[in-house]
């Protein structure tokens, strides 16, 4: 593949922040756009006033201005020539990526977490959600601290629960876990009322699955307590956790899904949030994923 026909095919977009330099979005983005082929695209927020600057503008300035080109020589040193950095200007780091989001048309949005804690979780919640509900894009979100696993992925968890939204989320949590071949973990937080549920929730989860649970290395994990709290210690046990955006009718749906911006900034590892019905979003990124090289 020529470098004019890799350049048109939709981006992995990770966003840098110029004040942190933190580097878990890009390594993380790396790691996409190796496994589907995709073009990287990094991509800054420069805060600036009502005049907003078309993307790739000359806008860097002080520090922000060093710590961009410290960036882009360390891309050139890693032999990454073709990973481009662009800067937009805007109020808000939110509106900058969600403008450029809307133009370049990314197959995939990775996004940093700097902070741990509800604190944390909130600020983040704000900039993933608005990108999430404008671009359809799945949005992967990287914890501070994250380092690629020596082995490579081994297992993908799911956020299961029992209704069509925690189905179609662990479908594409299947889809990905088969594209990468490894094990797939079905993640179920119930009421401490519902713990007698357990088996009751294994059976929903292969039956969402269906005829793609074949072949497929299939778990459950199912814990009782708050949602928020059980898919936080779960993520200690995946290498990517997948989650819906937003939760619809039962309370224990609801739950789950008001979690996931919680959950986002307290993972311990990268979560996947999908957005409700994004289906062929989804599955463009998945059918792109590149299974691993033998030996």
């Amino acid at each position: 593949m020529t470098p004019q026909e890799k350049r048109l095919e939709a981006p992995v977009l990770a966003a840098f922040s110029p004040q942190t330099a933190a580097k878990e979005p890009l390594e993380f983005g790396l790691a996409a756009s190796e496994r589907t082929g995709a073009p990287l695209i990094i991509v800054a927020v420069h805060h600036g006033g009502p005049v907003v600057t078309a993307l790739g503008a000359d806008v860097e300035e002080g520090d922000e201005k060093r710590t961009l080109e410290h960036l882009r020589l360390g891309l050139q040193r890693r032999g990454l020539r073709d990973v481009e950095v662009k800067v937009v200007q805007a109020r808000t780091v939110a509106g900058g990526l969600t403008r450029a989001v809307d133009e370049l048309k990314p197959e995939l949005v990775v996004l940093g977490s700097a902070h741990r804690g509800r604190l944390g979780s909130v600020l983040l919640g704000s900039t993933a959600e608005q990108i999430i509900h404008e671009s359809g894009s799945p949005v992967a979100v990287v914890p501070g601290g994250y380092e690629r696993p020596e082995g490579g992925v081994s297992v993908v968890g799911a956020a299961f629960a029992p209704t069509e939204e925690g189905a179609e989320t662990l479908r594409a949590a299947a889809g990905l876990a088969r594209a990468l071949g490894v094990r797939l973990r079905a993640i179920s937080v119930l009421d401490q009322a519902d713990a007698d549920a357990q088996e009751d929730t294994q059976a929903r989860a292969r039956d969402a699955l269906g005829e793609l649970a074949e072949g497929i290395e299939l778990d459950t994990d199912i814990r009782t307590g708050d949602p928020a709290d059980g898919l936080a210690a779960a993520s200690q046990e995946v290498d990517l956790l997948v989650m819906g955006s937003s939760g619809r009718g039962s309370r224990r749906a609801a739950l789950l899904g008001s979690a996931s911006r919680e959950v986002a900034g307290r993972a311990a590892c990268p979560v996947l949030i999908l957005r409700r019905g994004a289906k062929e979003a989804t599955d463009a990124l998945i059918a792109n994923v590149e299974p691993p090289t033998a030996g």
